[in-house]
């Protein structure tokens, strides 16, 4: 812990070497801000498949990256009550947690279970969206008497786009199955029948695009702004290639989920303003989308897609917290 803590110091400090302030007074009608950002994140994506016949679960993948790093840069251009923004950050290729695969070979019983060390290739979150705030407050009696607050309500639209790839190494097995153990029947994973292997990795590349509608809420006093939003998302696009490993060039898997309604985003924000061009805040977003069935193919991409009989299923959940510095231009 004190290590991932040490790291997401220097990110913090690495982030504010940017900074830099532009020498034009303020246009109270337009308004560009932009900002460095680094990220701390704990992110779980987890798939299956099920067997349409029986419509039991025979496969499970858990890709748990408990700390996620990540450095970014945002902006938004601000013109009276609207405002444009957009965001991207990456995240750092170090290690970030564990993966589980479990198969079930015979109905009712995880016969193999297997733990890799799990890592990040590459990847990126892109955001692009719009809002327009309503200025509440200029008929509430605290306004009137306080001209320092402020009090907005902003609907805004906007599209993301969260890549990433992984890579399971370094993979210990404990597998039941009668392949491996050469019995008459299957036992579990963690019987005294079952052999522990050491297996090739798996590597996950996983794309979501996302539309959110949703609402902020924002209150100005003085030199503390505050941030809170509710977004729900009326159509999410989640596209997954699995790649098993093995001495040649691998078995590839894809699983296709189209989510209508289900994928959520809760954020909240504080911000103190140092003075006019900088202002430091730190934030906290929570993303997630429960269980929803897809399309599962064997083959990579169209080259040798196959669609199989079984249907998949998809999840997620990403928690983030970060501290940001912004310049005002």
């Amino acid at each position: 812990m004190k290590n991932r803590l040490f790291r997401f110091v220097i990110l913090l400090i690495a982030s504010t070497c940017f900074q830099n302030v532009y020498s034009s007074e303020k246009n109270d009608k337009i308004l560009f801000r932009t900002q460095i950002d680094s990220y701390y994140c704990n992110q779980k994506l987890e798939y299956s498949v099920l067997d349409d016949v029986l419509h039991k679960e025979n496969s499970r993948l858990e890709w748990e990256a408990d700390y996620l790093f990540k450095l970014g840069v945002s902006g938004d251009l601000q013109i009276k009550n609207l405002d444009i923004f957009c965001s991207a950050s990456f995240p750092l290729p170090l290690e970030c947690g564990k993966m589980y695969d479990s198969d079930w070979r015979t109905a009712g019983i995880k016969t193999n279970l297997s733990k890799s060390d799990l890592f990040i290739n590459s990847g990126i979150d892109a955001v692009l969206g719009i809002k327009y705030s309503f200025e509440i407050s200029r008929n509430w009696d605290l306004a009137t008497a306080n001209k320092d607050f402020h009090f907005n309500i902003s609907p805004l639209v906007n599209i993301t786009n969260s890549f990433i790839k992984l890579e399971a190494k370094n993979t210990i097995g404990w597998c039941g199955d009668r392949g491996h153990t050469h019995l008459d029947r299957d036992y579990s994973w963690d019987s005294e029948y079952a052999k522990k292997v050491k297996k090739y990795g798996i590597d996950l590349t996983n794309n979501i695009t996302t539309i959110f509608c949703g609402v902020e809420f924002s209150a100005l006093v003085k030199d503390i702004q505050v941030n809170a939003g509710f977004l729900i998302s009326p159509y999410t696009y989640i596209l997954s290639i699995d790649h098993h490993l093995n001495k040649e060039e691998g078995t590839f898997y894809q699983l296709v989920q189209r989510a209508y309604f289900k994928t959520m985003e809760l954020y909240a924000a504080a911000g103190y303003s140092i003075n006019k061009r900088n202002q430091l805040s730190l934030s906290v977003d929570y993303s997630f989308c429960p269980t929803i069935n897809g399309d599962f193919y064997y083959g990579w991409f169209q080259i040798e897609n196959i669609q199989a009989d079984e249907t998949s299923r998809f999840s997620f959940s990403k928690f983030s917290l970060s501290l940001s510095w912004q310049i005002i231009f």
